[in-house]
């Protein structure tokens, strides 16, 4: 089993000013390396299956890979699912600047949500990206249990891996924050602070990225996860694939019903 440790981003004196910071860089070094783009047309076929155009996706941090997600399904001319993100801690910066207009389908929720916990009006195909590993194995049973409960499809999809290679590419990470930093806009001096000044974000985004990888789940620990749940009629879909400019590969799992659409609830 993976290791249960703890990230520093997630710790409640982490100070919110510096985790809206955190989750800031972890979104800019997403979008620069376009992680999550090999799964974009997965991720299509399985909202068709699910004839689902509504997303709720959890742990979104500062958005995640759906903006770019959005971008990559009009570009193959495909129509957008409309995104609803939600946070634990909604990142308060992000909320401020509105850079999620209505145009591109994305709302990012105000209020906390728990992953663990989602509201039962909170209907629609779920989606998680690199924060499955932050839950433990009862945790992250009860979360799939929810989801096969409420007749919601669910989409899991974790960077973080025990692979040699994985772990070797969070050396990158520290240079990718220090290179593009001065580049991401809206441009911010508070960035430069806690960069380069005194390199909190740095460190943080080394150290919690290492932790995820050693708290992340193995392929085999997430089918017997699956295998554990009462999941009649509920059919699970667990792989791996390649990532995008760095070396990493991409862990996902899908489990959706059989003959229920993802927007039907109980």
């Amino acid at each position: 089993m993976p290791l249960r440790l703890f990230e520093i981003h997630e710790q409640p004196w982490f100070p919110q000013f510096l985790r809206d910071q955190f989750v800031d860089g972890l979104q800019m070094i997403l979008e620069v390396t376009n992680t999550y783009h090999p799964i974009a047309q997965l991720l299509r076929e399985r909202l068709e299956d699910c004839g689902s155009d509504r997303v709720v996706d959890l742990c979104s941090g500062a958005g995640g890979p759906w903006p770019s997600l959005v971008r990559q399904f009009k570009m193959n001319g495909a129509t957008p699912p409309e995104v609803f993100l939600t946070d634990k801690y909604p990142c308060t910066r992000k909320l401020h600047d509105g850079e999620f207009p209505a145009a591109n389908r994305i709302h990012f929720l105000r209020y906390s949500i728990d992953a663990t916990q989602v509201p039962g009006n909170l209907q629609g195909f779920r989606t998680l990206f690199s924060s499955f590993h932050h839950l433990n194995p009862d945790e992250a049973r009860n979360l799939l249990q929810d989801s096969v409960n409420k007749r919601q499809a669910i989409g899991i999809f974790e960077a973080p891996a025990r692979h040699t290679l994985t772990l070797l590419s969070l050396l990158l990470i520290p240079i990718a924050a220090w290179l593009f930093v001065p580049f991401r806009r809206p441009f911010r001096w508070s960035r430069l602070l806690w960069t380069y000044l005194v390199p909190v974000i740095p460190f943080v985004l080394f150290f919690d990225g290492l932790i995820s990888c050693l708290r992340a789940y193995s392929l085999g620990e997430l089918q017997e996860m699956t295998r554990g749940l009462a999941s009649g009629g509920y059919r699970w879909e667990i792989g791996e694939q390649p990532g995008g400019l760095l070396p990493v590969r991409i862990t996902y799992l899908f489990g959706w019903p059989h003959s229920v659409s993802a927007e039907s609830g109980d």
